[in-house]
């Protein structure tokens, strides 16, 4: 059957692919919504499309959004599940499940045409693990992913600990929860999709669920965010900043005796696309489990028309700041020295007593830390920006602690190190940074040569920790 086939009066006046005509009727009969609720939706999509774009009613379109949005996550859950489960080709299901499209009216012509030919375009094999709404979906209901956490910071199983303590289970209902795909397909649309959407939108008072011609900005088709462009874009900051998704974690190897090594890891992030055209990256997630080398989530617009790179470098600026919260297992209050959030968070504390900022640095700070809303983190995340767009560069906009801590949990990779070495501001900071990375290489090399004379084969993860501190 010709794909671009249409039917009757309607699809040869719209130009479309069959399959799009009357799209969202067919993903409404699709999704298995009572006709009622079908009906009700239908009512509130038209009633919106009517009065879009007109000032006049925002209370209106702000109460038809509501509705829509609720009723939008729904469908969108049971659509994902019935696609999944039947493994279902059809295009204009793909399309509402990857970009949110659900009516070629709103999305206008030569969108939906683009979306139509952009389905399945999403392949890329590289080391960023990249998926699309429907892909990471799948992942939740094979079990290969666990569901992340919600709002309230809460993952599956930590939902499953709450209403045990309520009441609404038991222990021996474990089971039956852990396998009830229902349930994590809930979790999941409930919690990251509903949230995470609306955060990748970039500005809450623009948020709407269902693409429409209204959201798109400059060419559609170059506004994809693709793995490629993914992978670039983090390979981009990892030039910089190096050690940016390492971690120290604790290895082991029974069986060769090897009892407890602590090694730096590379651990790369779980990137979701959401299906929306925004302007904002979210650090869903430093960790998806209770294991120090679990994967974070990270979460972008599957379209967007800002700049990647930009949106890249603050998420792993938060990421960064997230997960040294999560390793330092301390309260806010309370850190644990020597990491990068209690070395900041202390630096901005006592900023006004630091005898190393001048009275014109202490000035800016204080602004800086006003225009963050006294939210450390923030202010940190503004730094991070400058530190690999401007300083890595030798372009000095930092004070000198800020520099310093910026260099010691975040440094330059090795050749930036080599090009700002005769930067006096640098030069003390790098010798520093290398003489202890010498150091720690040779006791590796000892310590690891006294395993190999034993008999013992280094495994790649002691190789590439002796690697990260050798290069």
């Amino acid at each position: 059957m010709n794909r671009f086939a249409v039917s009757g009066d309607a699809g040869r006046e719209s130009g479309l692919p069959e399959e799009l005509i009357n799209s969202r009727e067919k993903i409404l009969a699709y999704s298995g919504l009572p006709s009622e609720q079908a009906h009700q939706f239908t009512s509130y999509l038209e009633d919106y499309k009517r009065i879009q774009g007109d000032y006049r009613a925002d209370r209106d379109i702000r109460r038809l959004t509501g509705l829509l949005t609720t009723m939008f996550f729904e469908i969108y859950g049971l659509v994902a599940r019935k696609v999944l489960q039947e493994k279902n080709p059809e295009r204009v299901y793909q399309m509402f499940l990857q970009y949110g499209f659900m009516d070629e009216e709103l999305a206008g012509k030569e969108n939906a045409l683009t979306l139509y030919e952009m389905v399945n375009k999403m392949q890329g094999e590289g080391k960023c693990a990249v998926y699309n709404g429907q892909d990471w979906l799948g992942k939740i209901m094979s079990r290969e992913k666990e569901p992340s956490v919600n709002d309230f910071g809460l993952d599956y199983q930590d939902v499953f600990r709450e209403k045990k303590k309520r009441g609404e289970l038991r222990d021996e209902d474990k089971a039956s929860y852990d396998e009830d795909l229902d349930g994590r397909m809930n979790h999941e649309v409930g919690s990251l999709f509903k949230m995470g959407q609306r955060l990748c939108c970039g500005r809450a008072s623009d948020f709407f669920p269902i693409f429409n011609q209204g959201m798109v900005i400059g060419d559609l088709s170059k506004s994809l965010v693709t793995p490629q462009r993914i992978e670039d874009s983090i390979n981009r900051i990892l030039q910089v900043d190096f050690s940016a998704l390492y971690r120290e974690t604790v290895y082991s190897n029974p069986e060769k005796g090897i009892r407890q090594e602590l090694i730096m890891q590379r651990v790369w992030p779980d990137f979701i696309l959401m299906p929306v055209f925004g302007a904002q990256g979210v650090m869903w997630q430093s960790l998806s489990g209770k294991l120090m080398n679990s994967p974070g989530r990270f979460l972008f617009p599957i379209f967007t028309s800002a700049d990647l790179d930009d949106l890249m470098i603050e998420t792993v600026a938060k990421f960064r700041w997230e997960l040294s919260r999560a390793l330092s297992a301390y309260s806010l209050s309370d850190y644990q020295e020597g990491s990068l959030v209690g070395d900041y968070s202390s630096y901005i504390q006592f900023y006004k007593k630091n005898r190393d900022l001048s009275s014109d640095a202490k000035d800016k700070l204080k602004v800086q830390i006003e225009k963050k809303r006294n939210n450390t983190g923030d202010v940190f995340s503004s730094d991070y920006s400058t530190w690999i767009l401007y300083e890595s560069r030798g372009m000095l906009r930092m004070n000198k602690v800020a520099r310093d801590i910026l260099f010691k949990h975040c440094p330059f990779s090795h050749s930036i190190r080599d090009s700002l070495e005769k930067q006096p501001l640098f030069s003390q900071l790098i010798r520093q940074f290398e003489n202890i990375r010498v150091r720690k290489a040779r006791l590796l090399e000892a310590r690891y040569s006294k395993l190999q004379r034993s008999g013992i084969r280094l495994d790649q993860e002691l190789e590439d920790n002796l690697l990260y501190y050798q290069s």
